[in-house]
């Protein structure tokens, strides 16, 4: 009873606070909405002792004797500052024209898109949770793409309408990770029209899915982006909205990612999505500050004759 009571009053507070962020955007200059962003991110850092403790410990692991406490700390310090700028900028996209959206947030590599929609088979456009990745369908669709964004809905029924109405606003068209059987009905149409659908992917999570190495160890990733791409012969075209160092975002489109398609079994599945996580490792090397360290949960260490087996690990202190 305790705990149902305290999601419903977490929801409630996540409900008013949407609500009211949408009101503030309209009233103050983007400049103060950064900096409330900002300060409320320094207190939550100092507050969130779970997020703090374990973002340090993974940052910890995965960078090795490269960097000092001091360092991992402000890494992930960093996160969640990046985190509530995400949150701003979402708000300040509810009130902008297209054109002021297309000029917030340019996007670089659009040829790589196009290259894969002329296959004819849809694009799975993969990102992770890095950077401001609430708005890369936007920006998609605010380019003339039909997109889809494939999104896990909270369980407060209020909130997730809520959430999926401002989606809305932002120009996102969304498809619900559950029921299952339903979202990969709707992501499989939407592939067959040569549509884009956004998945994102670095969902390291303990249940079902595929056994891939990431920083040195052993995650659990969820197996559905590989698995429809060889299904639909979809292609998968890695992307991410990223904060650069003048605080601007701008959305990089990479090159199609290869995959292994000599056929549509567990070992090109689980082939395809450690390529995939691949990906995701490479792009939190480069932008850790960016990432959602909390989202990274660990397997196991990998035997001698895995990948990563003799990669440094040291854990927080």
């Amino acid at each position: 009873m305790a705990a149902w009571l305290i999601r419903r009053v977490l929801y409630l507070s996540t409900s008013y606070g949407v609500a009211i962020s949408s009101v503030a955007v309209r009233l103050l200059p983007r400049s103060w909405l950064f900096s409330f962003s900002d300060i409320i991110a320094g207190v939550g850092f100092v507050c969130f002792k779970g997020f703090r403790s374990r973002s340090i410990a993974n940052i910890a692991a995965v960078f090795g004797e490269q960097l000092n406490d001091a360092q991992v700390a402000d890494i992930a310090r960093g996160s969640l500052r990046n985190f509530f700028r995400d949150c701003a900028e979402m708000a300040i996209a509810f009130k902008m024209s297209d054109s002021e959206l297309r000029e917030f947030i340019p996007m670089a590599g659009k040829e790589h898109l196009d290259a894969a929609l002329a296959k004819g088979c849809g694009v799975l456009v993969v990102s992770a949770h890095l950077g401001n990745f609430f708005l890369i369908g936007t920006c998609l669709a605010i380019d003339g793409y039909v997109v889809s964004v494939l999104v896990n809905q909270p369980s407060d029924s209020h909130l997730a309408k809520l959430m999926d109405r401002y989606r809305l606003q932002v120009r996102q068209k969304t498809i619900h990770a559950r029921p299952r059987r339903e979202a990969l009905s709707q992501l499989t149409e939407a592939l067959r029209r040569n549509e884009l659908a956004v998945i994102i992917s670095d969902e390291y999570r303990r249940g079902d899915g595929i056994e891939v190495p990431l920083f040195g160890r052993i995650v659990i990733a969820r197996r559905g982006a590989a698995t429809l791409a060889l299904r639909t012969g979809a292609a998968i075209v890695p992307a991410s909205l990223i904060r650069q160092p003048d605080g601007n975002l701008e959305l990089i489109v990479e090159p199609e990612l290869e995959l292994d398609r000599s056929g549509k079994g567990v070992e090109q599945i689980t082939e395809n999505t450690t390529r995939l996580t691949q990906w995701v490792e490479r792009k939190v090397r480069q932008y850790p500050d960016q990432w959602n360290w909390m989202n990274l949960r660990w397997w196991r260490t990998p035997t001698e004759s895995e990948p990563g087996a003799h990669a440094p690990v040291r854990q927080a202190t």
